[in-house]
């Protein structure tokens, strides 16, 4: 599909008024081109659920989403301890919604593309998550492994695994509907 103006995608405030819906309270810290995007449970800002880190490539076309991790024990307690939490409200829980705030970021500093590696720590793993961030949007570009040619990318990324990618407005335009309702899309 063609992404979305700007304009019709979610901002900012309209991602982080959805996550407090759900229990979570994100916000998002920059310094320089780097940035993070963190997930607390709102009756306990204190308890970390889970961040999205990276930055602005030189060129300020790429964001560089470097690192992403949900915290499952953090998760479990926060539902345990809070009623109101849902894990996000989506299927895809606070890692979407983390991951949108972000690229959401990204797109305001004039980024066009999101890139991520899939890191390869494990077979089964990797797998998952391949399949996972493919469900969220994401494109597989290349494997990124122990070859000589790779040296770079392993560099930059800092190991091995599957270089995925997207447009920017493609993807948060596929979420639009979580944050603004079927009707309003």
């Amino acid at each position: 599909p063609p992404p979305d103006s700007l304009a019709t995608l979610p901002t900012q405030d309209q991602i982080i008024s959805f996550a407090a819906k759900t229990g979570i309270t994100l916000s998002l810290t920059t310094l320089g081109p780097g940035y993070r995007a963190v997930a607390r449970s709102n009756h306990n800002e204190t308890q970390i659920i889970g961040y999205c880190e990276g930055f602005i490539r030189p060129g300020g076309k790429i964001l560089h989403m470097d690192k992403m991790e949900v915290f499952k024990k953090a998760v479990a307690r926060a539902r345990d301890e809070n009623p109101k939490f849902t894990n996000g409200g989506t299927v895809f829980g606070v890692g979407m919604l983390i991951g949108a705030l972000s690229v959401r970021y990204g797109l305001e500093k004039g980024c066009e593309v999101a890139e991520f590696l899939a890191i390869d720590d494990g077979e089964k793993q990797h797998a998952r998550l391949v399949r996972h961030y493919r469900r969220l949007g994401l494109n597989v570009v290349k494997y990124v492994g122990e070859e000589i040619r790779d040296i770079p990318d392993r560099m930059l990324w800092g190991g091995v695994g599957t270089l995925m990618n997207s447009d920017m407005k493609v993807l948060l335009g596929r979420y639009k509907s979580v944050f603004f309702g079927k009707e309003e899309e």
